[in-house]
């Protein structure tokens, strides 16, 4: 099994990398989120993914060395934070994970301008927050339970989560720059596994 998240430890080890390898790392995380925003808004009838993937896209294309215009990400930004929806106004069980998804993306765009390794381990913890919360949820678990934080992290999603992290910046520390071919296989540690991070109904994991 592997151990619970570290985010002292992730930070020490994405420092090691550069800025596109550690967008690359922030993005993955976030392809994995933006599956659970979808679903919430076929459950609550609310919200709009569009700039939410329009903000990743943005993202992906500065990897792929496309040409972009690094003032839109600004304007995207503010589009992105606009659709996030308040846990507060909604009941749905996704409501927290596509928070986390905005979220997420938000910060990402904030690195895309100035690089802070920081806010890249803010990006992996919405990613393993969204999973705690909803094993939490759907298993019924106790809040009081003195094992909780053991269960949650033996559970199978934490895990996968976990494990897709960790395979994804393996990647990334034995490459020397960020490729093409590179960011293809990035893609596909979470392609394998489904998009989502979450168990989501079929029509609503797309």
């Amino acid at each position: 099994m592997l151990p619970a998240f570290d985010s002292k430890a992730l930070q020490a080890r994405l420092a090691r990398l550069d800025h596109k390898q550690r967008l690359a790392f922030g993005a993955s995380c976030c392809e994995r989120l933006l599956p659970n925003y979808s679903a919430f808004q076929q459950d609550a009838g609310w919200g709009d993914i569009s700039p939410v993937r329009r903000s990743l896209d943005f993202v992906w294309s500065f990897l792929y060395r496309e040409s972009i215009d690094l003032e839109e990400a600004e304007r995207i930004t503010a589009a992105c934070e606009a659709v996030a929806p308040s846990s507060d106004d909604f009941e749905s069980l996704y409501v927290t994970a596509a928070q986390d998804a905005c979220f997420a993306v938000c910060g990402l765009l904030d690195c895309l301008r100035h690089d802070d390794v920081e806010r890249i381990v803010q990006v992996a913890t919405y990613a393993t927050d969204s999973v705690d919360l909803y094993v939490q949820e759907v298993e019924n678990m106790a809040a009081n339970d003195p094992q909780l934080e053991q269960k949650i992290l033996a559970h199978r999603l934490m895990q996968r989560e976990l494990s897709t992290q960790e395979q994804t910046l393996a990647l990334l520390e034995q490459s020397p720059s960020v490729s093409s071919e590179l960011l293809d296989q990035i893609k596909a540690l979470w392609d394998n596994e489904g998009r989502s991070n979450l168990d989501l109904p079929k029509a609503a994991a797309g």
